[in-house]
């Protein structure tokens, strides 16, 4: 089986360099044509015949991109949604403690969650994923914080390369499940 995955286009608060979260913001201008430009890359890969997508804008607004140029089955699931950063939301991702809360796997952001709370449902979403579709090419349409975590599924990850992973606005990232490798 293929996983693709794609991050969203670029928001106002990507541009800015805030923390989007659980903020469910609009794709600006760029992010509506990096979302053309990852269509045209999926385009590229006819097996896909399933995309799932995060339930916030940004993520919808680049699968609507992505459907039009290439119509498949889509389906919306909650646990692709972005990290909650709670306190941190909307503010400069460079702040100190934001730097150090986003390394912090067990302690969530406070009035938001941990990694590893995200992390759990994102690796439930995969497995089930992965047993139900054995075979298939699936394109999963999320966020920088989800994209981080199902690379930690598929690629063995230290603390440092994992908070070092950084996924593009409007990139794709490709696994094999059988292989277990990662390719762009």
């Amino acid at each position: 089986m293929k996983i693709y995955v794609a991050r969203h286009g670029q928001t106002d608060y990507n541009a800015q360099d805030k923390i989007c979260g659980a903020t469910d913001l609009s794709l600006n201008q760029k992010g509506f044509e990096q979302a053309e430009q990852l269509a045209e890359e999926v385009a590229k890969h006819p097996g896909i015949g399933l995309t799932v997508v995060s339930p916030m804008l940004r993520a919808q607004q680049t699968a609507e991109a992505v459907l039009r140029r290439c119509p498949m089955e889509k389906r919306t699931d909650d646990r692709l949604r972005e990290q909650n950063y709670g306190y941190f939301e909307g503010r400069d991702r460079m702040e100190p403690d934001f730097r150090i809360a986003r390394v912090q796997f067990a302690k969530p952001c406070p009035q938001g969650e941990s990694i590893l709370q995200m992390a759990q449902r994102i690796y439930n979403f995969l497995d089930e994923l992965i047993q139900e579709n054995p075979a298939g090419e699936i394109l999963l349409v999320a966020h920088g914080s989800v994209s981080r975590v199902i690379r930690s599924y598929f690629v063995p990850m230290s603390n440092e390369e994992y908070g070092a992973f950084y996924q593009k606005n409007g990139a794709l990232e490709i696994y094999d499940t059988e292989e277990g490798i990662a390719s762009r």
